[in-house]
């Protein structure tokens, strides 16, 4: 049998060289597409973290206000339990507190701001 013509191989060539560029082009098309929702995606997620960084802070800002407040009216109350005429060690060791985590409590009085860290306030052995 005779081999095909040239020309029928140039044109089958040809096509197959068409699917193949446009099989790339379409697998091109989709990696593109899907690289932007994976930039959209990461955009949404930092932006969601940097959001709640933001509220956390706010929020521990808002903790520490509250826990100063508190602090102050704990010292208010050391204040009259002083004023009761009992000693500063007696209302210390009323109160679990060593004394001088007692003396932090008392500049709060004074309109100043309190010292006290959460754990300075462990019981004195």
């Amino acid at each position: 049998m005779a081999s095909p013509r040239k020309s029928a191989q140039q044109v089958a060539a040809r096509e197959k060289a068409r699917q193949k560029a446009a099989e790339f082009t379409a697998r091109h098309e989709e990696l593109i597409e899907l690289a932007a929702k994976f930039i959209e995606f990461d955009d949404t997620a930092d932006n969601t973290e940097a959001a709640a960084r933001e509220k956390a802070d706010r929020i521990i800002e808002q903790g520490k206000a509250d826990a100063e407040a508190a602090r102050q009216d704990a010292g208010q109350v050391i204040a009259q339990m002083l004023e009761t005429g009992e000693s500063k060690s007696s209302v210390a060791a009323r109160l679990g507190l060593s004394p001088a985590a007692l003396k932090k409590y008392l500049p709060a009085l004074h309109g100043g701001t309190t010292s006290v860290a959460p754990d300075a306030e462990a019981v004195a052995s």
